[in-house]
């Protein structure tokens, strides 16, 4: 076996259960002109969930700096996959912001292609990890995660002045010149004259990872104990389902064990109005929402919040269900 089967070998052996992983190194099949060109042609991968199959041209790599990543960068695609040693965590960033598709050693995944979206964690990097670390904001920060959602959920908004922009995704008129700033620097959108989206496939792929990192963890709110059918709890015009409540209103394929309120009410208020007991292991969590009151809300923006909230829980059923909505809605 060779060095580059061997590392993609321990690699795909990583994956869950339910993904079922084929590897052909590229001297084991017939040549293909498409494959051997550039850095992807050390093999084609094959991956398969739930009876659906996607194909990889792969480059495997041992990857220890930023130079090592250049060439990839250059010639990404969705259907393009890095197959390598553990990234550490700012390599891994880097692929994921340049949409870069990797499986490393330690089990950590990241996939978007055509419907297929994997985000996997390495269980021993999170045994390693305190709850402030995991809750270190991501490089884009609270302020642009708002204006990502924002966007996401209704792209015409894009247009509107900045000072509209700021109610829709309730932050500073500062934070949308930086965001949108910032946006426009990674080629995510045009600030030209006609303003539009360019790449709203990446967006969400970085919308996934910042509501991780920089919006869930500061989202406060309290748990509250409810072990009664959620679909009877009393909600107003003003709340909003996310997470697994929001993916069976979407799919009716996901009984919610773990259910995530957004409510406009001030939050005593609506606590008053539920009349639950806290507690912080309660399967009923109560969040004010962090967008906008004037920002319309659509099937998308529930689409948006299920997704992210079941691909941060890394439970395995909750991503398969993730992957429902996002080719559906998303």
């Amino acid at each position: 076996m060779t060095k580059q089967s061997s590392l993609a070998v321990n690699a795909l052996a990583l994956l869950p259960a339910h993904i079922e992983a084929q590897f052909i190194e590229n001297d084991k099949f017939i040549q293909n002109d498409k494959l051997n060109d550039g850095s992807f042609s050390d093999g084609e991968l094959c991956l398969t969930v739930s009876g659906d199959s996607y194909h990889f041209y792969v480059a495997v790599k041992n990857i220890h700096r930023k130079e090592s990543l250049e060439p990839l960068l250059s010639e990404v695609a969705s259907n393009t996959l890095l197959i390598c040693n553990r990234l550490t965590p700012y390599l891994a960033e880097i692929c994921t912001q340049k949409g870069l598709n990797f499986i490393d050693t330690a089990g950590n995944t990241k996939v978007d292609n055509n419907g297929l979206h994997l985000w996997i964690e390495s269980q021993k990097d999170r045994t390693k990890k305190t709850f402030s670390n995991e809750a270190k904001p991501s490089k884009l920060g609270e302020g642009s995660a708002k204006l990502l959602f924002a966007l996401l959920s209704k792209p015409d908004i894009l247009t509107s002045s900045y000072r509209e922009i700021a109610e829709y995704a309730n932050i500073s008129l500062g934070m949308v010149s930086k965001g949108l700033g910032f946006f426009e620097e990674d080629s995510l959108i045009s600030l030209g004259k006609n303003r539009r989206i360019l790449d709203a496939k990446r967006m969400l792929a970085i919308w996934i990872d910042t509501y991780r990192l920089s919006i869930r963890p500061k989202l406060g709110g309290v748990r509250l104990e409810y072990k009664g059918n959620w679909q009877d709890l009393p909600i107003e015009d003003d709340d909003y389902w996310g997470g697994e409540a929001a993916a069976d209103v979407l799919t009716h394929y996901l009984h919610p064990h773990d259910l995530q309120l957004f409510t406009r009410l001030p939050l005593q208020k609506k606590l008053a109005q539920l009349n639950y007991r806290a507690n912080p292991e309660g399967a009923l969590w109560v969040v004010p929402a962090f967008w906008g009151p004037k920002l319309e809300w659509t099937i998308k923006s529930q689409a948006l919040l299920a997704v992210a909230e079941l691909e941060a829980s890394k439970d395995s059923r909750n991503i398969e269900t993730s992957r429902m909505i996002y080719e559906k809605y998303l």
